[in-house]
């Protein structure tokens, strides 16, 4: 690849510091960025339009960079259309008007983009002002790929050759047949395909932007890709929430093998907003301090919320705890929202048992009063609730699947409501449950219970397929009508009673 000499990319990195601390003291209009080449990029964004930095603030990071001279690329890396009350009530349309006045040059897709089916996103793409890429998602019929597998982008005669991957694991995520047309092939294998092609053509970088994340528990990691395919000069990641900074996890909680390809990810909901300094030796940071916005950007917002007051204003009721909605604390252990919520079910439904999976929370809910912005927060997810005959048998297989994913995170741990459940996180995956008990007794085998979860569950997502074949003996509403219902009648949430997952890999959590 062409690139800027060593001495200057130094110098760039220092002028990179310098810049940050040039805006806090005032002094930011002091830093020259002429001849420099950066990506601003985004990840995982969730429909946060304008908490944490926001997406104005991205357009003006951008924007103040090219202001500076600098050449300015801006990407994200997926999971952007699900995620808050917002873009439930649109089913991800809000998200379109903010990211087209944000100027994206392109994303990939994530696997939450589907989350209301492929034609629904399909439709979205067609009303973006930038394109999506990506090189592993092809359709099941044709073989053809459903977006542009890659792109060359010219700005300033710097050209550089992007790529999109995305998830394997996306199949299981997704609602079960929402993808029954597409098929996911090996990133590796598309990654070497891509790279191959584009060092035929006159870029001066090849840039992956994908969806993979660093989770342990993933099929394959933004690292295996980067370990495994030589010539790739930056990997702008997604999916896992990692934030990462000069090609490190920033919590020092996973180390990494990525041969000579850095590794950039911003983490989640706009936090921080990431800058790739492009070279031969490039390098990542992390902006987590912005006092500047941009107005299309504010105004394409405002557009947004000014549709939804009053809606989510409703109160409900109120809680005396917090009530745990934390990605991190759902998808590895038992909480007390993940309780709360299995047992709306059992209220609503009259059914023996409920199971949640632990993905579908992504926000807590504070002491204080309960409206319906909160519970919309909290789960914003499309998801119907239904009661499936279930036998003895199955719920522990199911359960197995649940703990399957530890230690790492998952989102198909089980968060329960009727069962107490011992097992061991550190033994063999498939084996890991030690007793359930229902009500007072143990769990039999060969006895039919009624189990009541969400739709995505009860139809096979999230790799709960043992409960495809079961029948359906009730259907009722949406999930969050369910959570809202049951607060509702409870007035006040004064405790939820725990525990009901025990690990005895982790006795001592419970003393």
């Amino acid at each position: 690849m062409k690139g800027i000499p060593k001495v200057i990319a130094t110098i760039a990195i220092v002028l990179m510091i310098s810049v940050g601390a040039g805006f806090i003291t005032g002094q930011w209009e002091k830093c020259d960025l002429e001849g420099q080449v950066v990506i601003v990029h985004t990840n995982d964004s969730h429909g946060y339009y304008d908490e944490n930095l926001g997406f104005t603030s991205v357009a003006s990071i951008a924007k103040d960079y090219e202001s500076r001279g600098a050449t300015v690329f801006v990407v994200d890396a997926g999971d952007a259309f699900q995620g808050t009350a917002s873009t439930m009530l649109t089913h991800g349309h809000s998200t379109v008007p903010v990211m087209n006045a944000v100027g994206y040059d392109l994303m990939v897709p994530g696997n939450h983009e589907f989350d209301y089916t492929l034609d629904t996103y399909l439709g979205y793409v067609d009303e973006l002002s930038f394109p999506t890429i990506c090189a592993n998602l092809d359709w099941k019929e044709t073989g053809e790929s459903v977006f542009d597998e890659y792109m060359i982008i010219d700005k300033g005669g710097v050209r550089i050759g992007f790529f999109g991957l995305l998830t394997p694991d996306t199949m299981d995520a997704v609602y079960y047949g929402y993808l029954d047309d597409v098929t996911i092939t090996d990133p590796v294998e598309a990654a070497s395909e891509i790279v191959d092609i584009l060092e035929e053509e006159d870029v001066d970088y090849i840039v992956a932007v994908g969806h993979l994340g660093l989770d342990s528990s993933a099929s394959v990691t933004s690292a295996d890709v980067c370990s495994a395919v030589s010539g790739i000069d930056v990997f702008i990641d997604g999916h896992s929430h990692t934030e990462m900074e000069h090609g490190e996890v920033v919590d020092g909680s996973i180390q990494i093998d990525s041969g000579d390809t850095l590794i950039a990810s911003t983490g989640c909901y706009i936090e921080c907003v990431g800058v790739v300094t492009l070279s031969d030796d490039p390098d990542a940071i992390l902006i987590r301090e912005w006092g500047s916005t941009d107005p299309a950007v504010d105004s394409a917002v405002n557009d947004v919320r000014s549709t939804e007051e009053g809606i989510f204003e409703e109160v409900l009721g109120s809680t005396l705890i917090d009530l745990d909605g934390e990605r991190s604390s759902n998808r590895t252990v038992e909480t007390n929202l993940g309780d709360l919520t299995a047992d709306s079910l059992r209220w609503l439904t009259g059914a023996e048992i409920a199971i949640v999976n632990g993905g579908m929370f992504r926000a807590s809910i504070p002491i204080g009063e309960v409206d319906m912005g909160d519970v919309y927060a909290a789960i914003p997810f499309e998801n119907l609730v239904g009661v499936k005959m279930v036998d003895g048998a199955t719920l522990i297989d199911a359960l197995e699947k649940g703990f399957s994913g530890l230690p790492g995170e998952a989102g198909c741990f089980p968060q329960v409501s009727g069962i107490d459940v011992v097992y061991d996180s550190s033994a063999e995956v498939g084996s890991r449950v030690i007793s359930v008990t229902v009500g007072d007794s143990p769990l039999n085998p060969d006895r039919i219970y009624t189990v009541a979860s969400i739709g995505y569950i009860l139809d096979g997502g999230d790799g709960y397929t043992m409960f495809i074949d079961m029948p359906y003996t009730q259907m009722y509403g949406t999930m969050i009508d369910c959570l809202a219902d049951y607060i509702r009648d409870l007035g006040i949430i004064e405790d939820v009673t725990m525990p009901r997952l025990i690990d005895i890999a982790n006795e001592e959590e419970h003393l």
